[in-house]
């Protein structure tokens, strides 16, 4: 894994503008007094409404809260709701929010750096996954989708897939990580959310020539499309969050617009757009709205050997890698 300080950069395409926010290791969020470290134009008084976080309920949108208007609005609390949450700050779930700040913004630095994977998340989680679980003699079944369960005396007694059907004994216990839509398929009698947002990341292949070595590895553009840059050995990766508006535009249509936009963030101007790749994860995360996780708490009364995981299951934070490995400590522990 690679891990960065917490050192945020960004990039005003509107405006040409270029900042940077670092959050000290300590609570104290010194950088805030210093005009330099903070967002241009803004002053002191701008950041006082995080406090009104502290009286926040499950009820309360994110715009609620900051008033949704000024600089910090554009410049901070928009990339920051939509990077965590994948939702706007106009239907996001205050509530969520603050309770990712309290573990990380609000705990300093330390709790707050951008960690990567060195090479790709296959090499990084899948791979290592995969291998211990082939050391342990367990079966790996690919391309099998569960399509039905068969329960009795509130206990799941079959599962049945595509390929093959498989019986649940007495004593044993069931691990499910279905996506949330994939649940709503497999148990329909529940009212849970059935809103979701998309996910947009393109990867392009920069050429041999291109030198990307002196570039910020990882850069938010405002007043744009694209929503983060990841720089890595020969390639740029762009992440679009809560991207449903953009399901209309074809994939080259898209890839040109972005690549625009990144030329002149990182001035690459004469680039001609090399090689990529357009991945739109339509269902990414359900809209973290109040409305929709108030919804989560009906997961109530299910078969006593069932477990669940998944990022969605976690009550309380979004929709995120963290989620999903906590989700699966909590099923094994239980």
């Amino acid at each position: 894994m690679i891990y960065y300080d917490s050192k945020f950069n960004f990039y005003d395409l509107k405006n040409d503008n270029r900042w940077s926010i670092k959050i000290p290791k300590s609570r104290f969020p010194w950088w805030i007094l210093q005009k330099e470290n903070r967002i241009p134009n803004t002053t002191i008084l701008n950041y006082f409404s995080i406090l009104n976080f502290l009286f926040c309920s499950k009820n309360n949108y994110v715009n609620d809260l900051i008033l949704g208007s000024g600089r910090l609005y554009k410049f901070f609390w928009e990339p920051l709701t939509l990077g965590i949450l994948n939702t706007n700050c106009k239907e996001a779930s205050a509530y969520l929010l603050y309770n990712v700040l309290k573990k990380s913004f609000l705990k300093g630095g330390k709790y707050c750096g951008i960690i990567q994977p060195k090479n790709n998340w296959n090499e990084t989680l899948i791979n290592p996954a995969l291998n211990f679980l082939k050391k342990k003699r367990i079966e790996i079944n690919y391309n099998s989708i569960l399509k039905k369960i068969e329960t009795e005396d509130e206990l799941i007694k079959k599962l049945i897939f595509n390929k093959k059907e498989i019986s649940i004994n007495k004593n044993d216990r069931v691990i499910m990580s279905l996506s949330l839509n994939g649940f709503n398929k497999i148990f329909p009698k529940y009212s849970l959310p059935n809103e979701f947002n998309t996910i947009v990341n393109i990867h392009f292949k920069v050429p041999e020539k291109i030198s990307l070595n002196k570039k910020e590895p990882i850069l938010g553009l405002i007043n744009s499309k694209t929503h983060w840059i990841f720089i890595k050995k020969k390639y740029i990766s762009i992440t679009i969050s809560d991207a449903n508006e953009l399901e209309k535009l074809s994939s080259e249509d898209l890839a040109i617009l972005v690549w625009n936009e990144i030329k002149r963030a990182l001035d690459l101007k004469k680039i001609k757009i090399p090689e990529y790749k357009v991945l739109r994860e339509k269902k990414a995360t359900y809209k973290q709205s109040p409305g929709n996780i108030n919804l989560i708490k009906n997961i109530n009364k299910l078969p006593k050997n069932l477990y669940l995981a998944g990022d969605w299951t976690v009550r309380n934070f979004p929709s995120t890698i963290e989620s999903s490995i906590l989700s699966g400590k909590n099923s094994v522990n239980k």
